[in-house]
C-alpha cells in the first residue's frame, strides 16, 4: 500500500476508533490488510501530526492536531511565496513553483478538498490541477491567482 493511502486509512481509523497505542493502530491496520512496521507507523504518526488527547476513564487516544494556522491560510501563504506562474487551459490549471515545492503546494490544495478539483498531479516544480470543466477550473484559477503575483498569470 502506498504511503498516502496508508496515512488516509490511519486518519479514518483514529476517527472511527479510540486508538491509544501504536500497537493498537498496527492491529487495526492488519485487520484492514495493511502490514507495516512500528517504525513506519511512528513516522506516519509524526507526519500526520497525531497527538494523544484524554478520553473518559483517564485514558488517551490519538487525534489529529489542529494547528492555529488554517489550511486556507497555509495554502494562500504558500501560493504567495512559492508559485512562480499560473496558467489555465480549458479544465486544467497549471502552477509553476520554485524547484522542489510542487509536492507541498499540491498537498495543500488536496487538503482543502475544493469541490472544483478532481485531482492534482505534482512534479518537481509543476502542479497540474484537474477540474470537471472549464468553469470550475476558472474558479480555482481565480482563487489561486488572487494570491499569486498578477504579473505571473497567463491566460
Amino acid at each position: 500500500m502506498r504511503k498516502n493511502d496508508r496515512q488516509l486509512l490511519i486518519k479514518q481509523l483514529i476517527l472511527d476508533h479510540d486508538i491509544s497505542t501504536q500497537e493498537e493502530l498496527l492491529n487495526y491496520l492488519k485487520v484492514e490488510g495493511v502490514h507495516a512496521t512500528q517504525a513506519t507507523i511512528s513516522r506516519d504518526i509524526k507526519e500526520l501530526n497525531l497527538v494523544k488527547t484524554p478520553v473518559t476513564g483517564g485514558k488517551t487516544k490519538y487525534t489529529l492536531y489542529q494547528s492555529n494556522q488554517t489550511s486556507k491560510n497555509k495554502l494562500e501563504a504558500t501560493i504567495t511565496d512559492r508559485v512562480t506562474g499560473i496558467t489555465r487551459v480549458e479544465f486544467i490549471v497549471i502552477l509553476k513553483t520554485l524547484k522542489g515545492n510542487a509536492n507541498a503546494v499540491s498537498a495543500l490544495i488536496d487538503d482543502m478538498s475544493f469541490p472544483e478539483v478532481i485531482s492534482t498531479l505534482a512534479g518537481h516544480d509543476t502542479v497540474v490541477i484537474f477540474s470537471h470543466n472549464a468553469k470550475e477550473a476558472e474558479k480555482i484559477f481565480d482563487y489561486l491567482g488572487e494570491h499569486a503575483s498578477k504579473s505571473i498569470m497567463n491566460y
